[in-house]
């Protein structure tokens, strides 16, 4: 189970590819941020995790809540005897010394959005003021990493910086950033010549990534773990697939519900809300969603490479190609050259007896029961 808790739509950026919608709206109240944990811990079924995600625009703008919420949570959780894990998704430019602390005192999992190196990330997420963010970031991940167990970064790429994207993990390796999500931006008009250059740009992504075990640094990148753990499986199994209406929700900060946070956008007027966490869960629409999540697109039926093949992405669908349920050529083209070079990774580790890379891999299989919610969707780009 998936929550995630969209706390403001105010943000100190302005990042010219945010979905998370205007500030129009007030921020989350106490009570309302309560009622969206009771509702998702509720709708946990027995011996499973609910994680809960802090989010934006900037949940930082409300580190007040953050620190309540995170204790009702604890609290609630415990009352139970319920397990939760809670994260927070973050500019990274009002990270200090007190965000730190209590992270680190709460189990706080932080997630820093950072596009890539400085003329890259400044050219992409900004201040209001149109000043580039990337030296704040870089200050504060730097405290961050030095005394937190682990600190995840987030990139987005669109079709202006996806040919940089092996260029962005370099950056990121060499950084010393060892657990690292790409995710594209699913909301930008990808152009059709993009795609014969795909299988290139992840291919050498994939080198850089092979390098860095070759080299005895151990990495995490989504873009290939998540498929070579699928490898191993046999493919995606029920459980790992978005469960849009019943298993995955986005709480918009007036309480209002979508099966997914990226639906919430600026909360209006939109088809994919399902009620209100003050009022319940409107059972037709929460019905009628069920009926467009998945993939009803024939062709994907015949692929060699459907079972490996994020094809079922709700939000991803809808944004790219205008259904939930039917993926986009632009994503059918991304998701291919992934594939392709997530199976050159493992068969290069995996012929040259890399044992970090081995480790890597099954120590992970060992612990989860399936691709987790991080790997297996989209990370958050807001923040």
């Amino acid at each position: 189970m998936k929550v995630t808790l969209s706390l403001t739509h105010r943000c100190n950026l302005a990042c010219h590819y945010c979905y998370a919608g205007v500030s129009a709206k007030p921020d989350m109240t106490l009570l309302t941020a309560m009622k969206s944990v009771d509702f998702g811990l509720e709708r946990t079924p027995p011996g499973k995790t609910t994680g809960f995600c802090l989010f934006g625009g900037e949940p930082l703008l409300r580190f007040d809540l953050v620190k309540e919420i995170t204790a009702y949570i604890r609290r609630k959780a415990e009352e139970l005897g319920a397990q939760a894990e809670i994260s927070m998704t973050t500019n990274g430019t009002l990270v200090d010394d007190a965000v730190i602390d209590f992270a680190a005192e709460n189990n706080l999992h932080l997630c820093f959005s950072l596009d890539g190196p400085p003329a890259l990330h400044d050219r992409t997420r900004k201040f209001q003021n149109g000043e580039g963010s990337f030296a704040t970031v870089m200050h504060n991940l730097a405290m961050a990493r030095k005394r937190l167990p682990t600190v995840q970064v987030n990139a987005v790429y669109g079709p202006d910086t996806i040919a940089e994207l092996p260029e962005i993990l370099n950056f990121f390796i060499e950084s010393g950033l060892d657990i690292i999500h790409f995710n594209p931006d699913i909301k930008a008009d990808w152009p059709e010549s993009l795609y014969a250059e795909m299988p290139d740009i992840f291919r050498r992504a994939a080198d850089r990534y092979i390098e860095a075990y070759q080299n005895g640094q151990e990495i995490a990148v989504n873009l290939f773990d998540a498929k070579i753990i699928l490898f191993l499986k046999g493919g995606y199994s029920e459980s790992d697939f978005c469960a849009m209406g019943d298993g995955e929700w986005g709480i918009a900060p007036g309480g209002n519900i979508y099966p997914c946070e990226r639906f919430i956008g600026d909360d209006e007027h939109s088809p994919f809300l399902l009620g209100n966490v003050h009022s319940g869960l409107d059972g037709t629409r929460q019905c009628a969603m069920r009926g467009v999540r998945g993939n009803h697109h024939e062709e994907c039926a015949t692929c060699s490479l459907t079972n490996y093949c994020m094809n079922w992405c709700g939000c991803t669908n809808y944004f790219m190609s205008g259904r939930a349920d039917i993926p986009a050529p632009v994503f059918c083209a991304m998701e291919q050259s992934i594939i392709r070079s997530a199976r050159h990774v493992f068969e290069r580790l995996v012929q040259s007896e890399n044992q970090l890379f081995s480790d890597h891999i099954y120590g992970y299989l060992s612990k989860k029961a399936h691709v987790p919610a991080d790997y297996n969707q989209n990370v958050n780009e807001g923040g």
